[in-house]
């Protein structure tokens, strides 16, 4: 009777094996997730992270640019350039500017999202992609600047790009470039540069839907 109840309070040799292999797994474990840990706060998954975040604004202006409603300026135009009232665009450079009938859901409104939105991008020092929009319906559209939402902190320029046909070669502008007579040109299509801090820039060409017809693609 005692040499059944001793058997019962201790451990056999294979309870301890198993034991230990146990504990050696749940250190492996954790010595692994440390090790991946480390990974990611070295830099190797922030890379991961901004070429998504870079995709999505991408893909936002690309969906906006392929539903703007076409616009007459200097011939129809779906994208062109426009000046604002928001609080950042204090040089007095005109913006991209582009019209949607009705909002992709991208945007929250405080109230009922309204449609005829007017969208605008601006690059803004230390702070980054600011994008204006307001819906021409408001009662007072003509009154109150613009909302503004932040697309990207990471994005640093913006470069506007002119082909030549003549030449048939690319020019390339840091700002909107203006003609003879003091207007400004459509670009062709824009260059996005997106920077991290320790990481290669990010770039992304996007063709503007009212002067793609007919360009090189590279």
């Amino acid at each position: 009777m005692k040499s059944s109840q001793h058997s019962r309070a201790g451990f056999t040799l294979l309870e301890v094996l198993l034991a230990i292999l146990l504990a050696g797994g749940i250190m492996t474990a954790v010595l692994l997730l440390t090790v991946g840990l480390g990974d990611i706060w070295r830099g190797t998954t922030p890379v991961r992270n901004l070429e998504v975040h870079s995709r999505q604004v991408v893909d936002f202006l690309k969906r906006g640019f392929r539903r703007a409603l076409p616009v007459e300026t200097d011939g129809l135009a779906y994208v062109f350039l426009d000046h604002s009232s928001g609080e950042h665009n204090t040089s007095g450079d005109p913006l991209l500017t582009w019209e949607v009938r009705e909002t992709d859901g991208m945007i929250s409104w405080r109230d009922q999202s309204l449609p005829y939105v007017i969208y605008q991008l601006e690059v803004v020092k230390d702070v980054g992609l600011v994008l204006y929009w307001q819906s021409r319906l408001e009662v007072d559209f003509e009154e109150v600047p613009p909302r503004q939402t932040l697309l990207s902190a990471f994005v640093s320029g913006i470069e506007f790009h002119y082909y030549d046909s003549e030449m048939e070669m690319w020019e390339l502008e840091n700002e909107p470039r203006s003609n003879t007579e003091r207007l400004y040109d459509i670009p062709n299509r824009i260059k996005i540069i997106f920077e991290a801090e320790e990481e290669d820039p990010l770039t992304y060409v996007i063709n503007l839907p009212n002067s793609n017809q007919g360009l090189p693609v590279f």
